[in-house]
């Protein structure tokens, strides 16, 4: 969407809390922020109190004065917390991928997918026999060991997902709710999540979840390597780096594991 589909309501209401934050701690006025944005006063005033409802600004001491409130304080919060997410899964990813010696990411839920959003490959590893890691790019849940994570970690997310059609994307998917109920009962027994092929033909992943402070899972650390078939020796090989690398990932965000 660019700026001229932007509602003129909003863009003004934008205009109007943004004038509140230069004006810093202090806050300021109706009529100061007329001068800095060229609103009308009732208009100002009209944002000013849909603001004030919403949380994202408050009186200031100064009488009639306003500054940003705690709802701001919280979204700035939101997304330290995002950043800091962020610059962890990539260390992770890193020291991971030089560890098992196949490509690491890790996921986050978003919706019905699973979103790549930190990747790395050991340096001697590329070549052309790594599967393909995309930043951004989304997986089905049903359909990708990550996907399996939120989904056993999330049973409001299982009950949610029931109503989407489970496409087939190779002869080893699961089509149907009921496989995909039984796969993440075992799932949340065993700690971790398999994708036999079951998105690309001749790639099997291996999921472990990183947990939120409510025991749910808000990420995945994932291997991914381009073979038919993981041996049991080679799943607890990775399962012994990445199970302790997702309870330090999980108690550096404050979460918790159910």
């Amino acid at each position: 969407m660019n700026p001229q589909q932007i509602p003129a309501v909003l863009q003004n209401a934008l205009v109007v809390l943004e004038a509140v934050g230069e004006a810093g701690p202090a806050g300021e006025d109706a009529a100061g922020i007329e001068r800095r944005t060229g609103l009308h006063r009732r208009s100002i005033y009209r944002h000013l109190s849909s603001l004030k409802a919403l949380g994202m600004v408050s009186d200031a001491a100064r009488r009639a004065h306003y500054r940003l409130g705690p709802a701001i304080a919280a979204l700035a919060q939101n997304a330290s917390d995002q950043r800091e997410f962020l610059r962890r899964a990539r260390l992770f990813c890193e020291e991971l991928a030089e560890r098992t010696h196949e490509p690491v990411h890790v996921t986050v839920p978003d919706q019905a997918t699973a979103v790549t959003v930190a990747s790395a490959t050991a340096e001697s590893e590329i070549s052309e026999k790594s599967p393909p890691i995309v930043l951004g790019a989304r997986r089905p849940l049903h359909a990708s060991a990550s996907g399996k994570v939120f989904l056993a970690f999330n049973p409001s997310a299982l009950q949610a997902y029931s109503v989407h059609a489970m496409e087939s994307f190779t002869e080893h998917t699961l089509t149907t709710i009921d496989q995909l109920r039984d796969e993440c009962l075992e799932v949340r027994e065993q700690g971790y999540a398999l994708d036999r092929q079951e998105l690309l033909l001749g790639v099997t992943c291996i999921a472990v979840p990183v947990h939120g402070v409510n025991g749910r899972a808000v990420g995945a650390l994932t291997v991914s390597t381009k073979n038919p078939v993981m041996t049991a020796e080679r799943r607890r090989t990775l399962l012994r780096a990445l199970l302790p690398a997702a309870q330090e990932f999980t108690t550096a965000i404050g979460g918790n594991a159910p």
